[in-house]
């Protein structure tokens, strides 16, 4: 007599301090009774990639080959096949399986010499009050703020496909109970990285879900929602791995010859995207 035991775990994770997310179902992992064997498989109806870590525990049962640490699971896919199990003729058998799963593609690459452009029009000037590991709430992050008054426009400052937006907030305080009220965008870079830009205005959002962006373009208002204490842009990019999220330090264009990490303090004046 053949016995199977079916156990589903599940959990989301994520390393955002300042922009976290509904603990909502986001990937569906699932078997199917197959030929021989058995199918498992995911589904993924988000605009992005998603990263799954699948754990076994077999008995009588075998992959049809090594289980890799971790698959990606691409944008709006249904029925993307993650492993098979072999069904043995001749003996009983059982199995579970349970999974993680993290925004993003484990396997983007950044370049560390991939240039950003400032996130505001040219011309104009802004403050840099707090740079990567920053004296205050950015210690061990490299994000950057920008402070700036409410409704200044946001400029996307690298092309990209926007796959996350928040705007239906109103709210924002100094301290962490107000970290969920936080307005944003998320924009998916071509490597697999990706930027968020937050702390946004009511209704703030420019851009759609599934719009193709390039830099410079118009994407949003700057407000003071969620855990903010002042107006200001926290933009952040960052790149998805193994176990967890990992937040990227980038250049940025200053001047039509120079790209620089930007330093606490500093003053910067957006140059002409060409």
């Amino acid at each position: 007599m053949h016995i199977r035991l079916i156990l589903l775990g599940l959990l989301f994770l994520s390393s955002f301090y300042t922009l976290s997310f509904a603990q909502e179902k986001e990937i569906h992992v699932y078997d199917i009774k197959e030929d021989g064997r058995i199918g498992l498989y995911a589904d993924n109806d988000k605009p992005y990639p998603q990263t799954v870590t699948l754990t076994l525990k077999l008995k009588g049962l075998r992959p049809s080959k090594d289980v890799p640490d971790f698959i990606v699971v691409p944008a709006n896919s249904k029925e993307f096949r993650l492993t098979s199990l072999i069904i043995p003729h001749d003996r009983s058998w059982q199995y579970s399986f349970s999974y993680i799963y993290r925004f993003g593609d484990a396997n983007a690459q950044h370049n560390p010499k991939q240039e950003y452009f400032l996130p505001f029009e040219e011309g104009t000037s802004y403050r840099l009050t707090q740079g990567y590991n920053g004296t205050r709430t950015h210690q061990g992050d490299n994000a950057l703020d920008f402070t700036m008054d409410e409704g200044t426009t946001i400029l996307a400052a690298r092309a990209g496909e926007v796959v996350r937006i928040k705007e239906d907030s109103n709210q924002g305080c100094g301290s962490r109970r107000c970290n969920d009220m936080g307005n944003y965008v998320t924009i998916l870079h071509e490597d697999g990285t990706y930027a968020d830009y937050l702390h946004l205005q009511f209704e703030g959002v420019t851009v759609e879900l599934g719009d193709k962006v390039e830099a410079g373009d118009p994407i949003a208002l700057s407000g003071n929602t969620g855990w903010s204490t002042g107006a200001h842009l926290h933009f952040i990019v960052r790149k998805t791995e193994k176990d967890g999220q990992v937040s990227l330090p980038t250049l940025f264009k200053t001047s039509n010859d120079k790209a620089e990490i930007l330093i606490e303090g500093n003053t910067y004046t957006a140059i002409k995207k060409q």
